[in-house]
C-alpha cells in the first residue's frame, strides 16, 4: 500500500454524521494543522501540539493529543475511507539507549527479537547507573517492552525508547476537501 495508485475509491466514505466524536475530532485536526500532503502520525502529533488555536476548530484538544500518540483513530479512518495510509510503519523497531556515550558503551541499539543484544544493553545501562538486574523489577526478562519500562522507572528518567518507522497517511482528494469544509464551519 505504499502507491498512491493503491488509492480506494474517492467516493466511497462512511458518511460525516456516522463517524464517531473521537474520528471527527481527528480529522479535523490533520485537516487544519496539516493539510492534504501525506503525513507521519508522530509529525502530526507534534505539529498539533504547537498549533495555538486548534481549539476554535475542536472541542477537546487534550483527548485529540491522546489520540495522536496511537494510530488507533488514524487506522480507523483509512477503515472509513477518509484516509489512505502510503506506508505502514512500526517495523523493524529497535531500543535505543539515549544516554549512550561511543567512549564508555558497546550497544547504542537492541532490535526488537534479538535477545542477547536486548540483555547487553540493559546490563550497561545498568552498570553506568550502579545498579544491578535484581533492581528491576519483572515477570519477564524477555519482553522487551517491559525491560524498557522496568529500566526506564528503576533508572529514575527516560533512557530506553522503542524507536520504528513511522505509519504514513495522507487524505483521499474528496475527503479532504470535506473535511477541511468543516474547519472552516
Amino acid at each position: 500500500m505504499s502507491s498512491t495508485t493503491d488509492s480506494p475509491n474517492d467516493t466511497d466514505h462512511t458518511p460525516w454524521n456516522e463517524l464517531t466524536t473521537a474520528r471527527r475530532r481527528v480529522a479535523l485536526t490533520t485537516a487544519y494543522v496539516h493539510g492534504p500532503a501525506t503525513f507521519e502520525r508522530p509529525n502530526l502529533l507534534e505539529q498539533t501540539q504547537e498549533t495555538d488555536d486548534l481549539d476554535t476548530v475542536i472541542d477537546d484538544v487534550d483527548r485529540v493529543l491522546t489520540s495522536l500518540q496511537y494510530t488507533t483513530l488514524l487506522n480507523e479512518l483509512v477503515t472509513d475511507g477518509y484516509l489512505h495510509q502510503e506506508k505502514q510503519g512500526g517495523k523493524n523497531p529497535i531500543l535505543l539507549d539515549l544516554d549512550y556515550e561511543e567512549d564508555r558503551d558497546d550497544y547504542e541499539t537492541a532490535p526488537y527479537g534479538y535477545l542477547s543484544r536486548l540483555h547487553s544493553v540493559v546490563d550497561q545501562i545498568l552498570d553506568r547507573e550502579d545498579l544491578r538486574r535484581a533492581d528491576l523489577e519483572v515477570d519477564d526478562e524477555d519482553d522487551f517492552n517491559e525491560m524498557r519500562d522496568a529500566v526506564n522507572r528503576t533508572v529514575g528518567h527516560t533512557v530506553l525508547v522503542t524507536v520504528a518507522d513511522a505509519s504514513q497517511y495522507r487524505f483521499t482528494e474528496t475527503t479532504y476537501g470535506l473535511v477541511q469544509s468543516k474547519t472552516e464551519a
